[in-house]
């Protein structure tokens, strides 16, 4: 039984796999966001289910067999799906889902509230998610982590970690800015520049960037190029598909807002204003 799957180097079997360290992981990320939004009103609390369930629920198809088995030491596609997954997709749902109460209560916590305002900023958040985006796709680190079970891990951990970092200036209302939706657009237009290049970089590579997946027993009949180039056609699609969307949800909120919400303001939230910081 392995704890985290990783890079085995055996032939793929479509024979479940148990991997606790994922359930493990789950469960206390499960326990953590039910605490978030316990006591929630009842719509809220409905928000909370749906956005941060559904999250949830990814995030624990993307880790575990088969997805995460093949992620993990086969395919660099599926690899990449992960990356977009766990960084673009779930966590924006889980910030969403947080109920006002628990906004209120990080924004009247003089302590908190001062470190998030360091660690949140976007001139903070953006850089800092673009280097854990690089440093997890350069091949010396992911040829040296993805054979190791903890390695594995820590690589999936700093995407979500990260994830979490890069949308925290989008979707949550604490600390307040006055930035506004053209500052955000800006943000995840710069914060789309590394994960595009990486894309790009898969796509026109001419040789395996990977050892690992190189050197992978063969699964499916795809070479490891053809293999490459949907990776890279996923980093560069799907995730500008995701950013794009980001960014004509915003635009619109701000071009069309007639019933007096701020402008770019997450619905279920405390409007700006209420949690603003001195």
């Amino acid at each position: 039984m392995s704890w985290w799957c990783s890079a085995t180097g055996q032939a793929w079997e479509w024979t479940w796999r148990a991997y606790p360290g994922v359930w493990l992981f789950m469960l206390a990320l499960a326990g953590g966001y039910l605490w978030a939004v316990q006591g929630s009103r009842p719509v809220e609390a409905r928000r909370g289910a749906l956005l941060g369930g559904s999250a949830l629920l990814l995030i624990w198809v993307l880790l575990d067999w088969p997805v995460g088995a093949l992620g993990a030491g086969y395919l660099v596609s599926v690899h990449a799906l992960q990356f977009l997954g766990l960084a673009f997709v779930a966590p924006p749902l889980l910030l969403a889902g947080i109920p006002a109460r628990r906004w209120a209560a990080l924004a009247g916590s003089t302590r908190a509230a001062a470190g998030f305002r360091i660690v949140a900023h976007p001139l903070v958040a953006g850089p800092a998610f673009n280097l854990i985006v690089l440093t997890t796709h350069l091949p010396s680190v992911v040829d040296d982590l993805m054979v190791r079970e903890l390695g594995a891990f820590l690589i999936d951990l700093a995407w979500v970690a990260g994830g979490l970092l890069f949308w925290w200036p989008i979707v949550a209302p604490v600390p307040a800015r006055a930035a506004g939706p053209l500052g955000k657009i800006a943000y995840l237009f710069a914060g789309s520049l590394i994960h595009t290049a990486l894309g790009i970089w898969l796509l026109l590579s001419r040789a395996p960037v990977y050892a690992v997946y190189e050197l992978a027993p063969p699964i499916g009949g795809r070479s490891v190029l053809v293999d490459q180039g949907i990776a890279g056609g996923v980093m560069e699609l799907g995730g500008g598909v995701i950013i794009i969307g980001a960014i004509a949800v915003l635009f619109f909120r701000w071009a069309g807002a007639e019933d007096g919400t701020p402008a770019g303001a997450v619905p279920g939230t405390l409007p700006a204003a209420r949690v603003r910081e001195p």
